[in-house]
């Protein structure tokens, strides 16, 4: 999670900051916070060129352009040469900035930003830098999530990643993974202290919580449950995957990743709620994804691509699939006649496999339409 100039103004300091130029350019990156006071006055250059370091938000009056307006147009330019992410003027000397001086500015793509009343510099660079380091402690923590679910790491490899996020953990853990389209938006932040031990974070388009306790027949899904009710109207419309209970210290990771994938099949089977101790065949689809993915890919390549020649037979066979063979739910969805569904199933069976009778083929076609579609959520 990096810093930007657009995170910058979300801060309680800076909520009545007015962006006067460069709105497009709000996503930059902001490294540091530093004043300018005397730097843009004839005979400082070289104060200058060490005071202001790359990717800085700088704060300033313009005093020393009260009497020089021209020197506004100089650091313009300094600043883009400097790579100055944004800066910010207190409207005591220049209640508004020339025209030319923010045409300059939105040319190099520098934001500018006007104070919104009587806020101190020393307490804009405090909030700023606290959220700074929040920032950083939040980016380490997400890598390392990503690590624990997504590589294949030995036990001493986890325990040391497990040290490093230096969190509370009790013996043993439970871990949800819910997905919105809003998981990006939302402050985690505000949910931490809801969460007694354990850790609140994001992973792709999930937010991951981890709880701990003592004992194994914890009320986890209580808790978990009474957490949401603060953030699921927000959040709405979600899907939520659960893992099983694992022993913290040595399956923390294995408790990561069930969430994960307990979370894809709640979006496939368009369920609110789905527990990885559900899944049945799936589990080992997940472990052939895991060990064999190369064959796993030419598998998948065997069936989707010639389903992809024809119109509609690759969303056809899906919801054939996820519909568990019934030819009216599908046709609702296709919105078509059933005996169109037939039609291309028969036409499918022909293609991919005409030596096995129906209820083979579904289950041969089940097994690559899952394959195809947890690669798929799994590459995003």
């Amino acid at each position: 999670m990096v810093m930007t100039v657009q995170n910058f103004l979300e801060l309680p300091i800076t909520k009545d900051f007015e962006v006067v130029a460069g709105e497009d350019f709000l996503h930059k990156k902001m490294k540091n916070v530093e004043i300018l006071d005397f730097e843009f006055i004839k005979g400082f250059e070289g104060t200058r060129e060490k005071m202001f370091t790359e990717n800085s938000l700088v704060l300033t009056s313009l005093l020393f352009a009260q009497h020089e307006p021209e020197l506004l147009m100089d650091m313009v330019e300094r600043f883009a040469d400097l790579h100055i992410s944004a800066f910010a003027y207190k409207p005591v000397i220049y209640k508004d900035l020339p025209s030319e001086v923010l045409e300059l500015a939105v040319e190099k793509e520098i934001p500018v930003l006007k104070f919104g009343g009587d806020e101190f510099f020393e307490d804009i660079i405090f909030q700023a830098m606290n959220y700074r380091t929040r920032a950083s402690q939040v980016e380490f923590l997400e890598t390392t999530v990503a690590r624990l679910i997504e590589d294949d790491l030995d036990r001493e490899t986890q325990s040391t990643l497990m040290r490093q996020l230096n969190r509370p953990f009790e013996t043993y853990a439970y871990v949800v993974s819910i997905s919105s389209p809003h998981i990006a938006s939302y402050n985690l932040f505000r949910l931490e202290p809801f969460l007694r031990t354990g850790l609140i974070t994001r992973y792709k388009q999930q937010m991951i919580m981890v709880m701990t306790n003592h004992s194994s027949s914890a009320p986890f899904h209580e808790r978990m449950m009474e957490i949401l009710q603060i953030c699921k109207k927000e959040l709405a419309p979600i899907q939520i995957g659960m893992s099983n209970v694992h022993e913290t210290e040595q399956d923390l990771a294995k408790a990561l990743q069930e969430a994960c994938y307990a979370n894809i099949f709640a979006n496939l089977y368009n369920q609110a709620i789905f527990s990885y101790d559900t899944l049945k065949t799936e589990k080992l689809l997940i472990e052939l994804m895991k060990k064999q993915p190369s064959f796993v890919k030419r598998y998948i390549d065997e069936w989707i691509e010639p389903l992809e020649e024809w119109d509609h037979f690759l969303e056809t066979a899906i919801s054939y699939v996820l519909q568990e063979g019934n030819i009216k739910a599908v046709a609702e969805l296709h919105y078509c006649h059933p005996n169109t569904i037939r039609y291309r199933i028969t036409k499918m069976k022909t293609i991919l496999s005409p030596e096995v009778n129906e209820m083979q083929f579904f289950e041969q076609l089940s097994v690559a339409i899952k394959l195809y579609l947890l690669k798929k959520h799994l590459d995003l």
